[in-house]
């Protein structure tokens, strides 16, 4: 079963699917899916929306939402995209959960893919909410990866000098200067935000991604000290050869991890 949302966040409204499975208990885990840069709650080729149906039918629950700004959720794409807004979104999110009895008890998992795997590697989680995080093709270096590969030098170095810049990645959005001066400002560093985290951890990344390099990854989990796995699979960045080798790795760590 699946039901449409809006949930409040930084006086606008995001857009949510919520899944629950047919059996469906206190215990049962319920995973939050953050997409990527330019992304949104469905996915490339419905890479999202395909793998939330297939947690569902492996009795698990989810909820995927656009970030203000992207897919269904209000707000512009150009002024309301940076990584401390996407991080407030979730944050938004969360706090919903915990507002809703249906919820209450439930393992909370976060997942992520590209950017919204960094936004779920820096959240600090200083309540202890958060019993487990997966993150497939992380940016976990974001200022080189969108300096180098994602914007390239040339937009990253007009967006430091005050323009609106657009067309990147071959894509045709627009984007306002705060999402790379946000970068700049505050260095995000997944690695600083896990050395308080003991959550058992799912790295997930494809040895044909050309967007967020698999070195980056390697490096990452490499100081990670908790619990971990990490898998480098035949994929490319969005998984657009192989889905369900995907969804099949998730979900076999998942019931090993996390049980239904």
């Amino acid at each position: 079963m699946k039901d449409h949302v809006w949930i409040p966040s930084r006086n606008k409204r995001l857009s949510a699917m919520v899944h629950v499975p047919a059996v469906f208990h206190e215990q049962t885990p319920l995973i939050v899916c953050c997409h990527g840069f330019t992304g949104d709650k469905v996915g490339y080729n419905q890479l999202t929306a395909n793998l939330a149906k297939a947690l569902e039918a492996g009795g698990y629950g989810i909820i995927r939402f656009d970030y203000l700004g992207s897919g269904d959720s209000d707000g512009d794409f150009a002024s309301d995209t940076s990584v401390s807004g996407w991080q407030e979104d979730l944050n938004s999110v969360l706090e919903w959960v915990n507002a809703q009895p249906r919820f209450a008890g439930q393992p909370l998992l976060l997942y992520g893919h590209s950017l919204g795997g960094l936004i779920v590697l820096t959240y600090p989680d200083d309540q202890r909410r958060i019993a487990g995080r997966l993150v497939f093709a992380p940016v976990t270096s974001p200022i080189d990866n969108f300096r180098e590969i994602i914007l390239g030098p040339q937009l990253w170095q007009k967006a430091l000098n005050g323009e609106q810049i657009s067309r990147f990645y071959g894509k045709g959005f627009k984007l306002n200067r705060q999402f790379v001066e946000d970068l700049v400002r505050h260095h995000y560093n997944p690695g600083q935000v896990m050395a308080k985290v003991a959550a058992p951890l799912l790295l997930v990344h494809g040895l044909q991604d050309a967007v967020a390099p698999i070195r980056h990854s390697r490096d990452f989990y490499a100081g990670y000290q908790g619990p971990k796995e990490l898998k480098e699979l035949e994929l490319e960045h969005s998984a657009e050869n192989n889905q369900e080798l995907l969804q099949t790795t998730i979900l076999e760590w998942l019931k090993h991890r996390f049980p239904v």
